[in-house]
């Protein structure tokens, strides 16, 4: 599904940047940039950004992913290694 980021005059002056899907649905806004260049980097980083993030979930008031790194780091306290490490060292 191809999008586009569409550079924006800003309200106070500088730039924002929307992000635009295929079907012309803004998915997200930039903060302001100061100036273009400032907004051509903040488009890289939203790039590098979104292709490598992981996926944080607040459903019902809970952090998920926080959950699961306690989770984790108390296992490894424990000397519990769960079995797709484990196996990944066989």
């Amino acid at each position: 599904m191809a999008g586009y980021f569409e550079l924006m005059d800003a309200p106070d002056g500088g730039y924002m940047v929307a992000l635009v899907d295929s079907e012309n649905h803004l998915v997200a806004m930039s903060v302001t940039f100061p100036d273009g260049a400032a907004a051509a980097k903040g488009i890289a980083n939203i790039r590098e950004i979104a292709g490598t993030a992981l996926v944080r979930g607040h459903r019902h008031g809970r952090d998920e992913l926080a959950i699961h790194r306690k989770r984790h780091a108390a296992s490894a306290q424990h000397g519990v290694v769960d079995r797709g490490r484990k196996a990944a060292r066989r």
